[in-house]
């Protein structure tokens, strides 16, 4: 799946933490979906395999709904604790059927894991997660760089929000950025930021399908109605592809 180009509007990605909730998904109408973009957090998964979802997925990206497979480390915020290896090989099986991966920048696979995807004709998101901070502007920069030597199509930073200088920091990031990475503000008591960046610019926005798997992360029908209201580029994109 081409990623879209950067006048398009944000896309939505719904977040499913449970194989069920893959063929919970694939059962819904195309035209009936309020996402964009179908994320498997294989790591939150009870047992981190694709077996039980692979056939239920492939589905849902014939059906033009794009899959996108993610297998986040502890480290950063995820469940995954096995070798690396086995991660690859994950990986690997996932590009069979998804169009979109998501591995993290700081990674000693993230350049193997992106070659595959590239062999594949899929797209990268690279991604840096911090759950302390956000750091200054220029660090921030120095990280979507990172993102994309690491061979990111979209580079994707998430960073705990604490202060108004936080917000701001993201804010100017999304907007300098806008269409080509993915900004979130992570804070529970500001789920307006989640909203606001995806406005400004940022290429995804992200909302759960059956349980949160971020700190102030909003169902994906609460996101698919508070982007319509808040951006008209998405309203836009939305009315679009319903139509297609």
């Amino acid at each position: 799946m081409p990623l879209p180009s950067a006048t398009n509007a944000p896309w939505l990605v719904g977040v499913v933490s449970r194989p069920e909730a893959v063929a919970d998904f694939a059962l819904t109408p195309a035209p009936s979906r309020v996402i964009d973009l179908l994320e498997l957090r294989v790591d939150l998964f009870a047992e981190p395999t694709l077996g039980a979802c692979a056939e239920a997925a492939a589905r849902v990206e014939a059906s033009g709904t794009p899959v996108l497979v993610t297998i986040r480390l502890a480290a950063e915020g995820g469940r995954w604790t096995r070798p690396d290896a086995l991660r690859v090989d994950l990986y690997r099986e996932a590009l069979a059927f998804a169009s979109w991966i998501d591995v993290e920048a700081a990674s000693p696979i993230a350049r193997d894991v992106t070659a595959l995807a590239r062999a594949r004709g899929a797209t990268s998101i690279v991604s840096h997660h911090d759950f302390a901070r956000t750091p200054p502007l220029a660090e921030l920069e120095r990280l979507i760089e990172a993102c994309g030597a690491a061979g990111a199509d979209v580079p994707k930073l998430a960073t705990k929000v604490s202060t108004e200088e936080d917000r701001d920091a993201l804010l100017t990031l999304a907007t300098a950025h806008a269409g080509r990475a993915c900004v979130i503000g992570m804070a529970t008591s500001d789920s307006e930021l989640r909203v606001l960046l995806p406005a400004r610019g940022s290429r995804l926005a992200y909302g759960y399908l059956d349980a949160p798997t971020a700190p102030g992360q909003l169902a994906a029908t609460d996101m698919d109605a508070r982007l319509r209201a808040a951006s008209p580029a998405y309203a836009a994109g939305r009315a679009a592809r319903a139509r297609a």
